[in-house]
């Protein structure tokens, strides 16, 4: 066998074992959202059953717990679920090099050479940071955009693939991640606010023993132990959407100055959009196309650079050109 033949054989092994590798953690993440979704249904059943039917006994205060956690339950619910089946939005035909561009980049392994034939294909793609190609997807990546080596893909204003969601967090969907993550807390600290209430009152001999006792602590404790670690979470990345930057960047930013920065009242508008009504329901709002952001110290406001409001990528893009059509006129 020659050289060259040998070669070969090892980079389809690599790919191969590639392939499996991100095949088991795709089997891995869906059975944690699986499991994720049953813990979901036993706390639903607990909580409900077990403590408002069963335990508490004033139907004023019944009709209360019921109705404020079926009104968290459901945001919830249905933000995390929005988050896990909004795909990733990827970067638009335009950023593709032609077959004849592609080849020849393949072709030359010199850097100089190299970045030469990137910076030509990507004159007109308006990349304000280093130009960058992915050999996996054969696209020119924009600014923000990574390459998710679980779905496989390069995703635009990637933030972080998320186990929990088997799916990835990014320009389409990170809304969704922040308000389901939201939601969860104030679901967790009201459940475990009220199961506290009713398990000082079994310790206290105000309700009498019952069958409900013990699933009403383990409700307890489950709560409040989600609580404090969707608490840090929820901390952690609205800190990141005041500051304009994403988990990947903010791990791998040797910078110290943000580029997207453009004060905290205009990065959360790019998160929720200008318009309020929809800022805490898991609709489409995001602020711009996923491929071009304004940056820090920009001489237009945020919704000339970027802006079209309320609308999922697909519609935004072609708006955004029109906008800038007129502009040109």
């Amino acid at each position: 066998m020659s050289k060259e033949e040998k070669d070969t054989k090892i980079t389809i092994n690599e790919k191969e074992e590639e392939e499996y590798q991100r095949s088991c953690m795709r089997k891995i993440s869906r059975i944690v959202v699986l499991l994720l979704i049953g813990l979901l249904a036993t706390c639903y059943y607990i909580f409900v059953v077990e403590l408002c039917i069963f335990t508490v006994q004033l139907l004023e205060a019944k009709v209360t717990f019921l109705v404020i956690f079926h009104l968290l339950f459901l945001l919830c619910v249905w933000c995390y679920l929005r988050t896990v089946m909004t795909p990733p939005a990827v970067p638009p035909e335009k950023f593709r090099p032609s077959e004849s561009d592609k080849q020849l980049y393949l072709s030359d392994e010199r850097p100089q050479v190299l970045q030469e034939i990137l910076i030509r294909m990507a004159k007109d793609l308006h990349i304000k940071k280093a130009v960058r190609y992915c050999t996996t997807c054969h696209v020119i990546k924009p600014d923000r955009c990574h390459h998710c080596p679980v779905c496989n893909v390069c995703i635009l204003k990637l933030d972080h693939h998320c186990g929990f969601l088997n799916n990835c967090v990014g320009f389409s969907n990170y809304k969704f991640f922040l308000l389901a993550v939201m939601y969860g807390v104030l679901l967790c600290i009201f459940t475990s606010a009220v199961s506290l209430y009713c398990s000082i009152l079994f310790w206290t001999h105000q309700l009498p023993n019952s069958p409900s006792k013990v699933p009403i602590i383990v409700l307890f404790s489950l709560t409040t132990f989600f609580a404090i670690m969707l608490f840090r979470l929820f901390l952690d990345h609205f800190e990141l959407a005041l500051r304009n930057i994403t988990d990947r960047e903010d791990s791998d930013n040797t910078e110290e100055f943000n580029p997207y920065n453009l004060g905290f009242s205009k990065n959360l508008r790019e998160v929720f959009g200008n318009e309020k009504k929809y800022w805490f329901l898991p609709i489409f709002s995001s602020l711009g196309d996923g491929f071009s952001f304004p940056m820090g110290e920009a001489t237009m406001d945020i919704e000339k650079n970027a802006a079209i409001a309320a609308k999922p990528p697909s519609e935004s893009n072609s708006q955004l050109l029109e906008v800038k059509t007129t502009q040109k006129s």
